[in-house]
């Protein structure tokens, strides 16, 4: 923090205390001691949570800061953090949940009242907004009047300028930034028994694999090992704003762990869309005690579209290079859904140390095509093989025999045709994919062919692979992330290509009955009543 930054920072701790301080005292009201014994004791229950933090920060306390009463997953997930002290809780709130306010404030002072935290640190993105994060909490235990009236003065040593101080009942408060050091965190008897890790999560960060391994395992090794050996809230208060970043590592470390949890809360209950954004009215708004109908519509049009999914909505998807995230189009396929035909395509280049091996599987039906499978992983050719015949048998089982495909130069083909006739030997199945390599530049062909599936609408996604497909997502990913020149990932956008192209090469893609040009090479069927 720069001097000119602390100067300020400073200035506007002196005005909101001075405002915190007025607001408060003219609100406290006059009791008697037992009244106010009561008050405290059915305030301090941690299933009057919401009460308590409306009482001495929100809407009943007199301040301006807040303008509506708390809300149930405010209660909820605090509950959690009360009721187990090694709890690991993502707060994936949407932009205006107030996930700093509860988490660095209201929970806090509840727990520290109920005797339930000593030394809490509070981490931010650095040094200086760490600090920041500390001062909202000195303001609020130095200068509260209703905070003093119940619990006392509370200040005894140090500043949050300085990044630490101390209570009068003993408590310690600790600033600290994600890149300073962690370990060796003591303060008397005391080890650390509450973290919070505000905002931390950062795009460009995201983008460099090694920094998120630093910086994640900071807080799983260095954090949590110096946490007291019987209390040790941790909570993570960060919208999902990107993929392979710190909440997705952390979360990877974590989601086995019996404390884990996870407090997802969207602006809006109801999926949105770019293009649906204005027709929807029945959604219905997490914080209805705060926002309506009218007031969701007016953030989500007032962002771009993947700000908000962003944002709002913990959905982090990138406005792609070349493709784009709002042109995918998802559907439902029914079980008995019939098709003119399937047909799966195979990347499996070597080449490249960053390479994936990428398959995708179209069901074909007049000029529409659906992506009912896909793969993407970095592995052998005997395991990409081995998904393809479960694909086949799958598939089987509905009447169907899959086209299959790889693409291979010559000598390609010498090396990979004699694993993949093993593999299918080893599990048992006759379908077999033939080679076929295509010439060219294939960044352009790559554009041209996805590119105009993707303007004519005829491209659909079945909506169930997100749930059941592991690779859907680094698919999908890998597939927006393209553009000229990329010279790793680029195995799924070539595989769904080609597989686009041969299905409409092969099963024709015109219903105008006098356009030869484009006549199936392999004739339809006449149609069969499926039972």
């Amino acid at each position: 923090m720069t001097k000119t930054e602390l100067k300020e920072a400073k200035e506007r701790y002196f005005m909101l205390s001075k405002m915190i301080k007025d607001s408060t005292s003219k609100s406290l009201e006059n009791e008697t001691v037992d009244q106010q014994e009561h008050r405290k004791k059915h305030l301090l229950k941690p299933e009057n949570y919401v009460e308590f933090f409306d009482y001495y920060f929100g809407v009943n306390s007199g301040m301006p800061l807040a303008d509506a009463p708390s809300s149930k997953f405010h209660q909820a997930s605090y509950e959690k953090v009360f009721h187990d002290n090694k709890i690991r809780q993502f707060r994936q709130w949407f932009r205006g949940a107030a996930k700093s306010i509860h988490t660095n404030v209201g929970n806090i002072l509840h727990l520290k009242e109920n005797d339930e935290l000593f030394f809490a640190v509070l981490i931010g993105a650095n040094e200086g907004l760490s600090k920041i994060l500390l001062s909202d909490l000195q303001m609020h235990l130095e200068s509260n009047e209703r905070i003093i009236k119940d619990f006392g003065s509370q200040l005894s040593y140090g500043n949050w300028a300085d990044g630490e101080f101390q209570t009068k009942d003993g408590r310690f408060f600790k600033a600290l930034g994600l890149n300073q050091p962690f370990r060796g965190l003591r303060f008397g008897q005391y080890r650390p028994d509450f973290a919070s890790v505000d905002d931390c999560e950062d795009r460009d960060r995201a983008k460099n694999p090694v920094m998120i391994r630093k910086y994640g395992e900071k807080i799983t090794g260095d954090l949590k090992k110096a946490f007291h050996k019987q209390r040790g809230r941790l909570i993570i208060p960060n919208n999902y704003i990107v993929k392979d970043g710190l909440i997705d590592f952390l979360t990877d470390k974590f989601k086995e762990s019996s404390h884990y949890d996870l407090s997802k809360v969207d602006l809006a209950t109801k999926n949105i869309t770019k293009e649906n954004c204005r027709k929807l009215t029945n959604w219905k708004p997490s914080w209805d005690e705060r926002y309506s109908r009218e007031d969701v519509i007016n953030i989500v049009e007032d962002d771009d579209f993947y700000t908000s999914q962003r944002e709002d909505f913990n959905n982090p998807v990138e406005e792609g290079k070349l493709f784009k995230a709002d042109t995918i189009i998802h559907t439902r396929i029914a079980e008995n859904e019939v098709f003119d035909g399937l047909l799966d395509h195979w990347d499996l280049s070597y080449t490249g140390t960053g390479d994936y091996k990428a398959g995708v599987l179209l069901g074909i039906k007049g000029i529409k095509l659906f992506v009912l499978e896909v793969f993407c992983q970095k592995c052998e050719i005997n395991s990409a093989m081995e998904v393809r015949y479960k694909w086949f048998k799958k598939y089987l089982k509905r009447g169907y025999n899959m086209m299959g495909f790889f693409d291979a130069t010559a000598a390609q083909q010498a090396v990979y045709t004699p694993i993949i006739l093993q593999s299918a030997e080893d599990n048992k199945c006759p379908n077999i994919p033939m080679p076929m390599h295509q010439d060219g530049d294939k960044h352009n062909r790559i554009a041209a062919g996805i590119g105009n599936a993707l303007f004519r609408k005829i491209l659909f996604w079945d909506e169930t692979l997100k749930e059941r497909s592991d690779d859907y997502e680094l698919f999908m990913k890998l597939i927006l992330a393209f553009e000229k020149g990329i010279a790793t990932g680029d195995d799924p956008a070539d595989t769904l290509e080609r597989a686009i192209t041969l299905a409409q090469t092969f099963f024709g893609y015109s219903t105008e009955e006098n356009n030869s040009s484009t006549k199936p090479l392999i004739g339809k069927q006449k149609k069969k009543r499926r039972v």
